[in-house]
């Protein structure tokens, strides 16, 4: 019988040997000394004694004879060879004792490699077992800048914490993701309860994905587990049973295809509409559609969401009877699960949510209940399920730049941003690139109104700026006029001002549903998320002026409006130069994930993007879906 494993065991061997071969791969066992050549080592340290993933042993130490093994660690010598009787009386022995010995291994980027006990890993991996008991030597390598260094000195902090070897994630930031998605207070110490609900919880995902098919994605298992936890939590991946945990990943499959990609998303830059459609469904009667917008805020304080209430009142008397509308106010993230089921139960097949707080739980509520249509307010957010939307703020501020750097007499020009969320850097670099085009000399003096002890103007006061640009809306109970572009003084005269128009975008958006062209527009972006992104050319996003500003600056503005629509001006074109004296060609134009993911402020910008120690503590949560942070970055002016 042992003869016969071992037959078994070599022509899995011998398979993995051929597919090596045909693929151009090494068909033997990986050795450590060559993985390791391009580094060079910071340290070694003994971990002693570690129960170790099997799937994560990888090669063996030095050469010696890992020509026996296949990589895949199988048989490849003959069965009457002394390999193959040692091989089949250490079967027999571990069928009958089990492991007795642990093997000695090195852990270099968190695979492991053998030193002593090749033949124990063979026996073990052909048997099925999922760990093996090791003792083990790390090897540290020095830190760079190359992303799986990067990845690995994070799981280095993740192990620390919770001495979990079992997780392989393939994008940086992944280790912190989770472990805040299992422990809602990160400082809390990670106990030996934790370890072991971790542990069961993770094994028995990792049974339901893989027989699902995981293995034939790029994915790892372990980036799948996070973005389960992130639409289902934790709590619920803890309780869940086989069925239940089997359903929900099939309802998210499509999630996990994207996750492991370079590129996620499909990036709709301007409404599409097919004209016959459009006049041919509107001869049909159609079924009314309800259409529900979820808010974080209330209207009395909050900006955002007063101008999200304009786009909606703007297609309600568009579309008139053909939908009917609610807004539903102050739904914070913990509560929006809830919140949603109860807005599908009222019957809203149509929901946009307006704040990045709430990805999770649409994309929850977009698996849970496919018939209906979610979107999300957001940028660099990838859920095939529930389609983001944005505007391309960053035209308007090159054109709004412009006119700050022609009337600031002195050169200086203050920018107060919010919070350091994907875009929001793009639309600082085009408001100093606006200003520098009219005014070489222009300085940009940058302000974030989120930072911890910040005094108002203290900055531009310091620095005597008194052209600024300020958030773009007042909330209607603020009697501030200190929006938009305005020049300081005892009362701030306004100069000129961007304006969302998302009722444009949700006008677009919804026609494109009323016409049933949503699902062509999912067909025609195939396995990729579709992310709305408009600006001036979608009428999307525009600038209005004052006659206070001098009339050549009047028809600048006109003149720059219409370029950018044309693309005759592209903001982010050319030799872009940015503070740390590095440069970019950025041709004919960004691509617009490069624009979306910025995270570099140009040269001429006296500040930085603060981390998340910088920032006062009501806006640290916010962060989590959307912040772009350079922990590098200087943070005193």
């Amino acid at each position: 019988m042992t003869n016969d494993e071992y037959e078994k065991a070599m022509h899995l061997g011998q398979k993995e040997y051929s597919a090596c071969i045909s693929k151009g791969l090494h068909p033997y066992l990986i050795c450590m000394e060559d993985i390791m050549a391009p580094y060079e080592t910071e340290s070694k340290v003994k971990l002693g004694l570690q129960e170790i993933p099997l799937n994560q042993v990888v090669g063996t130490f030095a050469e010696g004879r890992s020509n026996a093994f296949a990589r895949n660690f199988m048989p490849l010598l003959g069965p009457d060879s002394e390999f193959g009787y040692k091989w089949m009386a250490l079967y027999d022995s571990m069928l009958e004792e089990g492991l007795r010995d642990p093997i000695i291994c090195y852990e270099f980027l968190n695979k492991f490699y053998v030193q002593e006990g090749n033949k124990r890993v063979s026996v073990s991996k052909f048997m099925g077992a999922v760990t093996i008991e090791a003792e083990v030597t790390r090897v540290i390598p020095k830190r760079t800048d190359a992303k799986e260094i990067q990845l690995y000195y994070e799981f280095l902090d993740f192990f620390e914490k919770t001495g979990v070897n079992y997780l392989t994630f393939t994008k940086t930031g992944s280790y912190a993701l989770f472990y805040k998605e299992i422990k809602e207070n990160p400082d809390t110490p990670f106990t030996e309860e934790d370890a072991m609900d971790l542990r069961s919880a993770y094994a028995r995902f990792r049974k339901e994905y893989l027989a699902a098919g995981g293995e034939k994605l790029v994915t790892t298992v372990a980036d799948a587990f996070l973005v389960y936890l992130h639409i289902f939590g934790y709590a619920a991946a803890k309780d869940a049973g086989s069925s239940e945990l089997s359903k929900n990943i099939s309802r998210v499959w499509s999630e996990f295809k994207i996750y492991g990609r370079d590129r996620q998303a499909a990036i709709s830059l301007n409404p599409v509409e097919d004209p016959k459609k459009h006049v041919f469904t509107n001869l049909i009667p159609q079924k009314q559609h309800s259409v529900a917008w979820i808010h974080e805020k209330d209207t009395s304080v909050s900006a955002w969401t007063y101008s999200h209430e304009l786009g909606r009142e703007h297609v309600e008397d568009v579309f008139g009877n053909r939908i009917r509308t609610a807004s539903f106010f102050d739904i914070s993230a913990d509560k929006a699960d809830d919140e949603l089921e109860a807005i599908i139960r009222q019957g809203y097949d149509i929901i946009f949510a307006t704040s990045p707080q709430h990805i999770a739980a649409c994309a929850k509520a977009a698996a849970t209940h496919p018939d209906v249509k979610i979107l999300n307010c957001s940028l660099n957010t990838s859920y095939k399920h529930v389609r983001s939307y944005y505007l391309r703020t960053y035209e308007a501020k090159f054109i709004i730049g412009c006119i700050a750097g022609a009337m600031a007499d002195n050169n200086r020009v203050g920018y107060v941003a919010d919070y350091p969320v994907f875009g929001s850097v793009a639309s600082i670099n085009a408001f100093a690139l606006g200003a520098k085009a009219v005014n070489p000399r222009a300085e940009v003096f940058l302000d974030w109104s989120t930072l911890k002890n910040r005094s108002d103007d203290d900055l531009f006061d310091r620095n005597d700026v008194y052209i600024i640009s300020n958030r773009d809306l007042n909330a209607p109970a603020s009697a501030s006029r200190e929006f938009g572009l305005y020049e300081k003084g005892e009362t701030p005269v306004n100069y000129a001002m961007p304006v969302w128009h998302w009722g444009k975008l949700y006008e677009e958006i919804l026609r494109s549903i009323l016409n049933n062209n949503w699902k062509d527009e999912d067909e025609s972006v195939g396995i990729y998320a579709l992310n709305y992104w408009w600006g001036m050319s979608a009428g999307a996003i525009d600038v209005i002026t004052s006659l206070k500003l001098p009339p050549e600056l009047l028809r600048l503005t006109e003149t720059l409006k219409t370029a950018i629509i044309n693309r005759t001006l592209v903001p982010f074109s050319g030799q872009i130069t940015f503070q740390d004296g590095t440069s970019l060609d950025a041709g004919e134009g960004l691509a617009p994930e490069e624009i979306i993911r910025m995270d570099r402020l140009v040269d001429g910008i006296h500040g930085f993007i603060p981390g998340p120690d910088d920032l006062r503590d009501e806006f640290r949560e916010f962060m989590t879906a959307q912040a772009v942070f350079r922990p590098e970055a200087e943070t005193q002016l």
